[in-house]
This record gives C-alpha cells, sequence and structure tokens, in this order.
C-alpha cells in the first residue's frame, strides 16, 4: 500500500474515531478545511508540518499515521503505540 493511502486511511479513520467532522478536524489542526479533503482523497501530499498538526488534533503520535490501519488497533494497542518513546544518547 502506498503511503499517501496509509496516511489517507488512517486520518479518516481517526477523525471518524474522534467523531469529527473534516472542518471541524482543520480547526483544531489549524489547517484549511479543504486540506483535509484533499489528504483523505489522496489529492495532496501533507507535509511533515500537516502530519505533524494532524496528529495532535487526532490525539496520536505523529508515526502512527504512517502505520498500514492504524486507526482500526483496539484502544489497548493503540495506547501502547502513543506511549512509545524514542530513547535520547
Amino acid at each position: 500500500m502506498q503511503i499517501n493511502r496509509i496516511v489517507a486511511d488512517n486520518v479518516r479513520g481517526f477523525r471518524h474515531k474522534l467523531d469529527v467532522s473534516q472542518e471541524k478536524l482543520a480547526e483544531y489542526a489549524d489547517l484549511h478545511r479543504n486540506y483535509i479533503g484533499y489528504i483523505e482523497r489522496e489529492e495532496r501530499n501533507v507535509t511533515l508540518g500537516g502530519i505533524a498538526k494532524l496528529a495532535k488534533a487526532l490525539k496520536v503520535k505523529p508515526y502512527v499515521l504512517f502505520i498500514e490501519n492504524a486507526h482500526r488497533l483496539a484502544e489497548k494497542e493503540l495506547a501502547e503505540l502513543n506511549s512509545f518513546q524514542v530513547r535520547k544518547h
């Protein structure tokens, strides 16, 4: 599966889990409302800054949006993913 499809599916899936519209998600993420639709329809490549804003608004870590079908994970599995910490050397 292509990365754009994975991100699009996860943005849509997490948005539905939170029961928010594209417009409300755009407001939470400080992005234009049309941009959310473009991302979900794979009409635009989302920037890393956009990923960070979307992840925060969707209450997940940014890397979770790149995991295939992450939005379908059970709450326990998702909590484990979100608690992952990268060690600094």
